[in-house]
């Protein structure tokens, strides 16, 4: 007979062989991520409800003696919820396929792709960013992004090795800047070193 393995450890598999429970590091690192079987959905679910919920109070606070725009009659509006159904009906179509035809490169069984999973603080960034839209042009536009893009800048220089204190002046000073991808982060760092 086979080894007794728990519902999480199926025998035969990659998952015999996970890390102990008691494995701090493994801890730390599983609480960064979704999980292959959605594992973190609660906590993931719960911070997502969080920026929500931050968004709409930030919403409401700015100039709240000008009262709702979009009223209650609106909302009950016949066309109004014809639209908010079709994105509903769209939103929920396209998670559908996309859950259907993406590759499962949150899955340790996938090894075939360049990416894994992405974190979780990488994603709920990301989604909290979206909400606010910020463009990092100016300190006016975005006066909160523009400093976590410096900051995160000067990390990634600081990492390197670059130099970073204006009062040596025989070495150029490092600095960064966030790109909307990988493919024009590659065409600027070809455009630098020309």
């Amino acid at each position: 007979m086979g080894e007794k393995t728990s519902k999480n450890q199926p025998n035969g598999n990659m998952y015999t062989t996970k890390a102990p429970e008691d494995d701090e590091s493994h801890q730390m690192i599983s609480s960064l991520f979704l999980g292959p079987h959605a594992e973190n959905y609660e906590y993931f679910k719960r911070n997502i409800i969080k920026i929500l919920e931050t968004t709409r109070d930030a919403r409401m606070k700015y100039y709240p003696d000008d009262g709702p725009f979009i009223s209650e009659q609106v909302q009950d509006s016949a066309t109004f919820n014809k639209h908010t159904d079709r994105i509903g009906n769209a939103v929920q179509k396209a998670a559908e396929l996309l859950s259907k035809h993406s590759v499962p490169w949150w899955s340790p069984r996938y090894a075939a792709h360049m990416c894994m999973d992405m974190s979780m603080p990488s994603l709920l960034g990301y989604f909290m960013t979206m909400l606010y839209n910020p463009n990092n042009v100016s300190i006016e536009a975005s006066p909160f992004t523009m400093i976590a893009e410096i900051e995160a800048g000067q990390q990634l220089c600081e990492m390197f090795g670059f130099n970073l204190n204006s009062e040596v002046k025989d070495v150029p000073i490092g600095w960064g800047h966030i790109t909307c991808g990988g493919t024009v982060a590659n065409l600027e760092s070809i455009w630098a070193g020309a």
